[in-house]
């Protein structure tokens, strides 16, 4: 991320010190969660430190949001020989949602095992029952990136997120920013295409210029939140096609048959507008 030295602080976090925040925070931490620090972390590092006094960002503070600063852990994790790639990436976002709920500041974590590396963050409010509290609302993961075995949409990922691509107006919108790079990852992934940070705006701006905006331009206006749920609602659209499909396998009456298949057609072209909005 091309991080300044003066933000650097390479303090070590504690296996202890995870469990003790979660006691002093009033955190119950379940026996799969004892279990992740346990058995998951090699070692974490509060790495970097992002606030006023470190990288000239202001701060941003109302009563439900707190971006004072925003914290770089570097987390190490143990090798698992035996596990497949699906189990060792839950266990990478097990363990980040976990970090996001315990520590309360807003984070960058950056995972590490073996020479793969995967990123998390989360948006977080202030809990406005107890505003000592914090509320983790959206948690968002990366894949893991190896090094010999990345994508194009993943290399042009790993050259946007940077700290001169995000906003700089203040930490809540360079976090912000840092979402929403992760976010342009994951619909990649169903769009075939990366919409890089500086692209996006640029092609923002250009609409202001032009009569005909295009789909690009419009895909980059979206806020978080609208593409976030876009990509929910395109995950229950293929959960109902599957069962569908399922259905379909197993039905032996020809006008169910053509009903389920009339639903699906349907489904699909859904889908495909959901899909061309990202």
């Amino acid at each position: 991320m091309a991080l300044p030295e003066a933000a650097f602080l390479g303090t070590r976090i504690t296996k202890k010190m995870l469990n003790d925040s979660a006691s002093l925070n009033g955190i119950a931490l379940s026996a799969q969660e004892k279990k992740l620090i346990s058995d998951v972390i090699q070692s974490i590092e509060w790495r970097y430190t992002l606030k006023p006094d470190t990288v000239n960002i202001a701060a941003w503070v109302t009563d439900q949001l707190d971006y004072a600063e925003v914290a770089l852990l570097h987390v190490r994790l143990k090798p698992q020989p035996t596990a497949s790639d699906n189990q060792q990436h839950t266990s990478f976002t097990k363990l980040a949602t976990l970090l996001h709920k315990l520590i309360p500041y807003p984070l960058l974590v950056v995972a590490e095992q073996g020479e793969a590396v995967a990123l998390s963050l989360a948006d977080k409010r202030i809990n406005q029952a107890d505003k000592t509290k914090w509320v983790v609302e959206q948690v968002y993961h990366t894949p893991w990136f190896s090094p010999h075995h990345l994508s194009g949409e993943q290399q042009v990922f790993l050259l946007d997120f940077s700290l001169k691509n995000a906003a700089t107006l203040h930490y809540y919108a360079l976090y912000q920013d840092l979402i929403a790079m992760l976010i342009a990852l994951q619909t990649s992934g169903i769009s075939g295409r990366y919409l890089a940070k500086n692209q996006a705006l640029q092609q923002v701006q250009a609409v202001a210029h032009s009569a005909q905006p295009s789909l690009g331009a419009s895909v980059a206006d979206q806020s978080n939140s609208e593409k976030v749920a876009l990509l929910k609602q395109l995950a229950s659209l293929e959960a109902q096609l599957n069962a569908i499909r399922n259905k379909l396998k197993k039905e032996t009456q020809m006008n169910i048959k053509m009903q389920l298949n009339v639903e699906a057609r349907q489904l699909k072209l859904t889908m495909a507008d959901i899909k061309a909005q990202l």
